[in-house]
């Protein structure tokens, strides 16, 4: 019950998200797409750059927990792949779902965080993100490039512009920046914490309303193979892979907790724009998005237990 109260608040608001569009003067597409961006751009990176700057980190024991946890998802990635064989679509549909086996969504990640770890373990699953969206979208890219050869639509544009849109992305720009505070003891000015940290505050709680604003069921019946084979996946077999390796390479206890909780995350909402936007698969990946959404509502108390049990301290 501990566990299922943890996240229940995370979930109550991407119902009120849900909701609000069901509503005539919140059905609009194009105030929710403003209003990611406020989050994505504005709220979100302070709320990232605070908790990295002002967490007590050493960094030749953060490298080891990087190193660990890029090993674990890059197994993930694996697992993602042999997924397909099981799966009874077209090529095309496979190869958009591909990169949903593997990404993560970022409020849900943070707003549980927040709650168990404090800002240490925001600190720590800042440094992860900020690794991880790299690789991960590389990898999703050229998955997305095969699918879009596949229909025959491929985006080159998209491929071009790629490599800046990572480095200009907002979370590893303000990651990279705490660190830099971070390692030089530099004391951040009372009056900028002060703007700072209300900015972060409410990045999260809007963020989630984000989320269940953008939630997509357009065929159960056609994707429910999909659903299910791509739901285990990375709900499931992700974390269970990275519960091993923080056995088996005797991470600390928080460090474990924050890997096997970035590890059980469904997958990233961004996932159904990059698909649309290269000539994939939109539709099932906007389904199967939203399925381990609500899914998660199951397995994430799950998890949680299991971090009880296996790392209590």
């Amino acid at each position: 019950m501990f566990a299922v109260f943890v996240i229940l608040p995370q979930f109550c608001l991407i119902l009120l998200g849900y909701l609000l569009t069901r509503r005539p003067s919140f059905a609009k597409k194009d105030f929710w797409i403003v209003t990611e961006k406020l989050v994505f751009y504005v709220l979100f990176p302070p709320l990232i750059f605070l908790s990295v700057a002002k967490a007590n980190l050493q960094i030749g024991q953060c490298s080891y927990f990087l190193l660990i946890s890029i090993s674990a998802m890059s197994v993930a990635v694996i697992t993602a792949w042999l997924a397909n064989f099981l799966i009874k679509e077209s090529p095309w549909t496979k190869w958009s779902i591909f990169h949903c086996g593997f990404r993560f969504n970022t409020y849900i990640g943070f707003a549980i965080c927040s709650t168990l770890f404090g800002d240490k373990g925001i600190a720590y699953l800042s440094l992860l993100i900020a690794c991880w969206v790299p690789i991960s979208n590389v990898i999703a890219t050229v998955g997305l490039v095969h699918a879009s050869r596949l229909s025959g639509s491929e985006n080159n544009g998209k491929r071009k512009n790629f490599l800046v849109a990572v480095l200009s992305n907002p979370l590893i720009l303000a990651t990279l920046l705490g660190l830099v505070c971070n390692s030089f003891s530099i004391e951040l000015p009372k009056l900028l914490v002060d703007v700072l940290k209300p900015l972060g505050q409410s990045s999260l709680a809007l963020g989630l309303i984000c989320i269940g604003a953008g939630l997509k069921i357009n065929d159960l019946k056609r994707y429910l193979q999909l659903m299910i084979v791509g739901s285990l996946q990375r709900l499931m077999v992700v974390p269970t892979i990275a519960l091993a390796f923080a056995i088996i390479f005797q991470l600390l206890p928080l460090e474990s907790c924050v890997l096997l909780l970035f590890a059980a995350l469904p997958t990233a909402q961004s996932c159904y724009v990059m698909t649309a936007s290269m000539g994939g698969d939109s539709a099932a990946v906007a389904d199967l998005t939203s399925a381990q959404v609500i899914f998660s509502l199951l397995t994430l108390p799950f998890w949680i237990n299991v971090m009880l049990e296996f790392f209590p301290n």
